[in-house]
């Protein structure tokens, strides 16, 4: 038994050592990728990386340089010792095993070390460093990047689609950031750059390309997140907007032949603008490009409320369903007043829709009857002789620009066009729920420059109500029926001109 036992041992150990040799060829196997970035609390420290064998691999001297970390290099024994924390890892050249605090911890990849270099796997950050260092170290799998400590980085999806004269990429984060367009012309080339840093994107690149748009792509090797988008040749302007509090971006890459010949469009706050149709023709199918939906309520102001529904939540959750459905249907750009739960003035909601020069602004309420078999339903539009002073005095006091009040009178027979067209798809379309047509002295309706209405839903003093709106199926539905709705008078507005 112990002859046996001592050759098979024997020929282990000779198979992992040929395993090694032939795994080791950090001159033939081995090439210089891309910088790595590693993301800190307050800086970035960016590492040439190599590749071997298909894994991933980090220069180890410059790793404890940057941490300030001593060190020993015994290189007679090949064996590498950090110190840090009270901690100490050591590392064995050509070998998956390290030690930390004579512990033995096993790496899926071996340390390599040749001719004095000595290069680790990106895991031993996770697996070796943090323990030295007391810093925690993060990695989405197979991501070129780590961020550690405090380091909060903002989730990045992209997606981009074909809109006939122009070609959008939305960018949406968790978290707000700005972006910066700087276009290389000569390079055929746009470059959004993201501040502040860090972003840690779903997808590092977008499998898209037509006829304006060769490729996509996510990059932060040199430490500045940005995306990267290769044009060609027919690409005229590029146009940003913002919405949702800077967590949305649309950057809209236009068609040479459909640019405004009147000039640039007027910025919104932020440098966003909204695209304009070509001289004399049109820029896409739908005359309703920009909708503006007003979740109302929010923050302290809770609005209509009983016993586990409060009207703030329900609006917001009823409005990010309808953006999906509306950008799913007419693929229109739909900007939320408030993606959040902030309070927001009337005149902050209407400023936003008149900012992004919006095509079409819809406000969302729930209703709330002392009479508990009132359905409480109702299509608003505002009453044709409404004027300022008809204001309530709280709603005086947040008129910022008075010439506004009068913004409902250029947009009056559209707005009237609009709701009536909503109140009969509302009625036939929800079984069981009418939505009647009325007028009122209706705020938020009053400064917009654009076809306005409020949605009323429901009324919360009605227990099949109020299970009726607490209900996903229910608000999807609802969600469903008011884009197919704005469809329709989108599609009027277009045959009228």
């Amino acid at each position: 038994m112990k002859g046996i036992f001592t050759t098979t041992a024997w020929i282990a150990i000779l198979s992992a050592g040929i395993a090694a040799v032939l795994f080791l060829q950090p001159k033939a196997a081995s090439a210089a990728d891309s910088d790595f970035p590693i993301f800190l609390d307050d800086s970035t420290i960016v590492l040439k990386t190599q590749t071997v064998k298909g894994v991933l691999y980090l220069p180890l001297a410059d790793i404890v340089r940057n941490f300030s970390l001593p060190y020993t290099n015994d290189t007679s024994k090949e064996v590498f010792t950090v110190r840090g924390a009270g901690s100490q890892v050591v590392l064995t050249g050509n070998t998956a095993a390290i030690s930390v605090n004579n512990q033995i911890s096993q790496m899926t990849s071996p340390v390599l070390h040749e001719n004095g270099t000595w290069l680790v796997p990106v895991e031993f950050l996770q697996q070796g460093l943090s323990r030295v260092t007391a810093t925690e170290f993060r990695r989405r799998a197979g991501s070129p990047r780590v961020f550690a400590g405090r380091a909060k980085p903002a989730e990045l999806t992209m997606n981009s689609q074909s809109q006939g004269a122009f070609t959008r990429l939305t960018l949406r984060t968790a978290t707000p950031v700005t972006l910066e367009l700087k276009r290389e012309t000569a390079q055929r080339r746009a470059v959004l750059v993201f501040a502040p840093k860090p972003i840690d994107p779903v997808r590092e690149n977008i499998e898209f390309k037509d006829r304006l748009v060769q490729s996509i792509n996510f990059t932060d090797s040199d430490g500045s997140p940005k995306v990267v988008v290769e044009l060609t040749e027919d690409v005229g302007e590029i146009r940003m907007l913002s919405a949702d509090e800077n967590r949305v971006h649309f950057v809209d890459f236009m068609r040479k032949a459909e640019l405004t010949e009147t000039g640039p469009t007027p910025a919104a706050p932020g440098g966003a603008r909204r695209q304009e149709p070509a001289a004399g023709g049109k820029a896409n199918a739908a005359s309703v490009r920009v909708i503006v939906i007003d979740p109302g309520h929010g923050g302290s102001d809770v609005g209509a409320s009983t016993m586990g529904a409060l009207e703030k939540d329900l609006t917001l959750a009823i409005a990010r369903k309808l953006r999906t459905a509306l950008q799913s249907r007419i693929g229109a750009t739909v900007l939320l007043t408030r993606d959040s739960d902030v309070p927001l003035t009337s005149e902050a909601r209407a400023s936003v829709a008149n900012n992004n020069r919006a095509d079409l602004f819809i406000s969302l309420h729930v209703g709330y009857s002392a009479n508990k078999a009132d359905l409480g339903s109702s299509v608003y539009v505002i009453q044709e002789n409404f004027a300022a002073a008809k204001l309530p005095a709280t709603e005086k006091r947040q008129q910022l620009f008075l010439p506004w009040y009068l913004g409902y009178r250029m947009n009056r027979e559209s707005s009237a066009k609009a709701a009536t067209i909503l109140s009969e798809e509302l009625s036939s379309s929800m079984p069981g729920w009418s939505f009647p047509l009325r007028t009122g002295p209706v705020g938020v309706l009053a400064s917009t420059v654009m076809p306005a209405v409020l949605i009323e839903i429901g009324n919360l003093n009605n227990p099949a109500s109020t299970q009726a709106l607490l209900d996903e199926t229910f608000q999807t539905k609802l969600s469903t029926t008011v884009a197919g709705a704005v469809e329709r008078f989108s599609a009027s507005r277009q045959a009228a001109k």
